[in-house]
């Protein structure tokens, strides 16, 4: 006897879903150690920085990558630094979602639900733009002694981000 096609559909969908990977059995490949030696992205996801900083307002433009976009929510927008939260985390970015969509974790619940202090993810995401704030002294786009300042303003951008309450 053959099954009615919408009823197969149904038994398939049902069997993926039971067999669907669940937020209790993810687990990390990573030792939640800050990364150094590391470069984000710094584009996409609709963020205003274009990844090269050859003019002062360039680095505005990283300042609010940073803190990525509040309209998109816990999520604010990980195209710009996806690489760095996959490689900090230890998990995929699908992975990192599902923590944020079906426990409701920012970057810092997610830190701290695989064991994690927060705090490094912040100094991962800060340093991964470093190369992009040396790029603007290079180009003459910001002096020596600014660096720092800017360095501040991008640690302070990603704090918000991953303490996101939004």
């Amino acid at each position: 006897m053959k099954t009615p096609q919408p009823i197969a559909a149904l038994i398939l969908v049902l069997a993926l879903v039971a067999c669907s990977k669940s937020v209790a059995n993810i687990t990390t490949s990573s030792t939640g150690e800050v990364i150094i030696g590391m470069t984000a992205n710094g584009t996409g996801s609709g963020m205003p920085f274009d990844g090269v900083v050859d003019q002062a307002s360039d680095l505005d433009d990283l300042v609010a990558t940073a803190r990525g976009d509040g309209a998109e929510g816990l999520h604010r927008g990980h195209g710009p630094v996806r690489n760095v939260l996959e490689e900090f985390l230890g998990i995929t970015h699908d992975e990192m979602h599902m923590f944020m969509e079906d426990e409701g974790l920012n970057l810092a619940g997610v830190c701290e639900r695989l064991g994690f202090d927060p705090e490094n993810l912040v100094e991962s995401l800060t340093v991964s733009f470093a190369p992009y704030i040396e790029q603007g002294v290079d180009n003459g786009a910001i002096s020596d002694d600014e660096a720092p300042l800017w360095m501040e303003q991008v640690r302070e951008g990603f704090r918000s981000r991953v303490y996101w309450e939004g």
